[in-house]
């Protein structure tokens, strides 16, 4: 006989209810003083643990650092997981050339090799959904329409319409990808884009600097949907949180949102930071801002794509290096402001946002430029923030 127990707990004032315990009952004996030591285990795991929470928009990098950490504590991906990973890069190859044929109409850009009209019919008709079987048919058509200059031609304005970041790395790696026995490398799984729903949760364990007792520290990294639709769950996971990661796009300046094609991707990036800043629920959290996809920017700027045309304040910043440096570090001031603003109230303001804005401005956030797919970039850049965090959580207990 199975038998299931559901529990409710408290922590720290906030309700949180137990996954089901599924376990064999023995009618004659009570399992209930195993399930309390199990509880108290959990508890205590949860007190013990430090916990980040990854924010940002969609598509910010978010997932790819929790992949990040699995490459960089948890002995990576085994076989299994990488095989399961093969259709979801397919797919994100069929997303990728869908997208662009399906755009070429839209921005007026014919197909260079006639020839080629038969593969953009083919994967038309298809639709974004993706074949059912990948065929080798099916990437004979898609070697084809990657080779066409109107197709390149296209992919290069793809800030005008939704496609993922990954594009031109898998398409570029189409004959690989293709193969019977293809098992996707770090890279191709880093890259790899599926839309998070919900909340994800990864648990690693990390040694602690001598200098700080050592030892080791155990880590719950949490995931949540950036889509404006997924933010509401975003509660669920506030209470007992040490440290926020809010990770920005910065290569999307002149794109975007998916689910709101009006609205400019870093202005909703910038508009969410300052909600994120000023809530009450997260004064005692650390906030780290990874201003992301550095290489991205690098290369969008490179081809002379200038944040000026989406932020005109853009022309009288100051900064040293070239167009790329100044890009990133405008980026950089734009999120920094925000953190030295005083919001304008009114008499009828009341006195607890008050506090809360006073202690937003009290607070320290550090900033990172990163590249999330680069683990060399991410491997530095959480040794940093690794002790940083530890230095805010003894701070805050009164040990340093």
């Amino acid at each position: 006989m199975i038998y299931k127990v559901q529990r409710t707990i408290v922590l720290r004032g906030y309700k949180m209810q137990l996954l089901p315990c599924v376990k064999k009952y023995d009618e004659n004996e009570s399992n209930s003083k195993q399930i309390d030591r199990e509880i108290k285990q959990w508890i205590k795991s949860y007190n013990d643990a430090i916990k980040l929470l990854l924010l940002g928009t969609g598509e910010s990098g978010k997932t790819t650092i929790i992949k990040q950490m699995k490459i960089l504590h948890i002995q990576g991906f085994n076989a299994g997981e990488r095989l399961e990973k093969v259709q979801h890069i397919r797919h994100n190859i069929h997303e990728s050339i869908y997208e662009i044929v399906h755009n070429m109409s839209a921005l007026s850009i014919p197909l260079r090799d006639p020839r080629n009209i038969q593969s953009q019919q083919y994967i038309l008709q298809i639709g974004l959904a993706g074949p059912g079987d990948y065929t080798e048919e099916y990437f004979d058509h898609v070697r084809s329409l990657w080779r066409d200059a109107g197709v390149r031609e296209c992919f290069k304005r793809a800030n005008e319409y939704q496609l993922i970041d990954s594009a031109e790395y898998f398409l570029d790696r189409i004959d690989l990808i293709a193969k019977s026995d293809y098992l996707p490398s770090d890279a191709d799984i880093l890259r790899c884009r599926q839309k998070t729903t919900g909340i994800q949760k990864i648990e690693f364990k990390v040694k602690v600097p001598k200098s700080m007792h050592g030892g080791v520290q155990d880590f719950w990294m949490f995931d949540v949907g950036g889509q404006r639709g997924e933010r509401k769950k975003w509660i669920q996971v506030f209470e007992g949180i040490h440290a926020i990661w809010f990770l920005v796009a910065c290569s999307d300046f002149d794109q975007n949102l998916r689910e709101d094609n009006t609205q400019n991707r870093l202005t909703e990036s910038l508009v969410l930071f300052q909600d994120v800043w000023q809530s009450r629920f997260l004064l005692e959290a650390g906030l780290i801002v990874f201003l992301n996809k550095q290489d991205l920017l690098e290369n969008k700027v490179s081809r002379g794509n200038t944040i000026a045309h989406y932020f005109p304040q853009y022309d009288n910043f100051d900064a040293p290096g070239n167009e790329y440096n100044r890009t990133k570090l405008f980026i950089k001031s734009l999120f920094m402001d925000l953190t030295k603003k005083r919001e304008r109230r009114n008499l009828t303001a009341s006195a607890e946002r008050f506090v809360v804005s006073e202690a937003s401005r009290a607070r320290e956030c550090y900033f990172h430029f990163t590249t999330a797919t680069d683990t060399d970039n991410v491997r530095t850049v959480f040794r940093d923030v690794h002790q940083m965090i530890l230095t805010h959580i003894l701070n805050n207990i009164g040990v340093y």
